[in-house]
């Protein structure tokens, strides 16, 4: 009876621990149940860091759309000025207006400017805007097709007073460094397409594209001819 018993009890508790035991290995292996992983880095959704900005989507589509250069544009700018002298150029895009001077209409220069020898470009087109002064300070707004190198616009600036144009004569004179100078300097120290340049005060302002579509501008002394100021736009 005794040994009836023991045996007995010991087929319960062998029952009862192959339960724990089949418990205790299949608690989370349900089909379904267990908790996706976390992504890793590479599975993470795109931040956008090669998307481009607005500014430099407009780079890219205006910057290689230019056939003419800065130094090209610039020099037939000045010499649609008698005795010009550079002041700004800058690549940008045309709004298309008409730019011939009517026949019979005298010439806008007291100079005596040429006519511009190009049609006006078609709205979006790029163009060069170049500012050049005359020997007096006379400011002359000249405008140079970046596709064909020919001058589609010239006129003398409006409301500039004898104060204005002492004010020129003087910055150019003061400006012993020449803008291919300064754009040297700046170009020697980033590779890149010149999209602009300015003389601002006693600096030459140079913008310079890079192949990623951001801009450098470099301010270069223009007695000097050092490296005063250097920005980066990325936006």
């Amino acid at each position: 009876m005794k040994t009836l018993l023991r045996l007995r009890t010991l087929a319960v508790c062998c029952a009862v621990s192959t339960t724990l035991l089949a418990g205790a290995c299949g608690g989370s292996s349900t089909p379904g149940t267990a908790a996706p992983a976390a992504p890793s880095s590479s599975q993470a959704s795109p931040t956008g860091g090669t998307a481009l900005t607005e500014d430099q989507s407009e780079r890219k589509a205006l910057v290689p759309a230019a056939k003419v250069g800065w130094n090209q544009a610039a020099d037939t700018a000045v010499a649609a000025v008698p005795t010009g002298r550079l002041v700004e150029i800058e690549l940008s895009t045309s709004r298309g207006t008409p730019t011939a001077t009517p026949t019979g209409t005298p010439t806008d220069s007291p100079q005596g400017s040429p006519s511009p020898s190009g049609s006006a470009p078609a709205a979006g087109a790029p163009v060069w805007d170049v500012t050049v002064a005359a020997q007096d300070g006379t400011i002359h707004d000249v405008q140079v097709d970046a596709v064909t190198g020919k001058v589609t616009r010239s006129r003398v600036e409006p409301g500039q007073d004898a104060d204005d144009k002492s004010e020129v004569t003087e910055q150019l004179k003061a400006a012993t460094v020449t803008a291919p100078q300064a754009v040297r300097t700046a170009t020697g120290r980033t590779a890149g397409t010149v999209t602009a340049v300015e003389l601002d005060d006693d600096v030459w302002s140079v913008d310079i594209v890079t192949p990623d579509w951001n801009q450098t501008t470099y301010d270069v002394d223009a007695a000097k001819g050092t490296v005063v100021r250097q920005h980066v736009d990325r936006d």
